[in-house]
């Protein structure tokens, strides 16, 4: 059942379901923006996304929003496919991750499986009596 909210962008009341919280003028106004931006790519492919930004008068951010929703390839000249770290946002060759985020994401990774391997080695070397190992509980139904 839809909810009624408040646009983000313009505060007007609207039924609700999915989706973006915005109103459905909101929403047209949106999908205009991005047909625009996503023809001039296609029509001028090698101008960089700050040229674009201010040729169309959109901005920059809602641009690499488009990108990194899917709804945009940007080539670069060389032929490669713009991409963007998924963690801090940074132009990337290719992957999901920039190298500094990659190694951040993998230290922690690594301190968490310590810490695990850490619970899991304390919890073996409990006598069964003291809190570790396996404990069966009576059936109450037997008798």
């Amino acid at each position: 059942m839809p909810e009624l909210k408040n646009c983000r962008k313009c505060n007007r009341i609207f039924s609700y379901i999915t989706g973006p919280p915005i109103c459905p003028n909101c929403q047209k106004e949106e999908e205009e923006i991005f047909e625009k931006v996503s023809m001039y790519i296609r029509e001028h492919q090698d101008v960089p996304l700050t040229v674009v930004s201010k040729e169309l008068d959109v901005s920059y951010e809602k641009i690499l929003k488009y990108v990194r929703e899917g709804r945009l390839q940007i080539k670069e000249p060389d032929g490669s496919i713009l991409t963007f770290c998924e963690k801090c946002g940074k132009e990337i060759p290719s992957g999901r991750f920039c190298k500094s985020c990659e190694a951040g994401l993998a230290k922690a990774l690594e301190s968490s499986k310590r810490e695990l391997l850490g619970k899991v080695t304390a919890q073996e070397s409990k006598p069964a009596g003291a809190g570790g190992g396996f404990r069966f509980i009576k059936d109450a139904n037997k008798k």
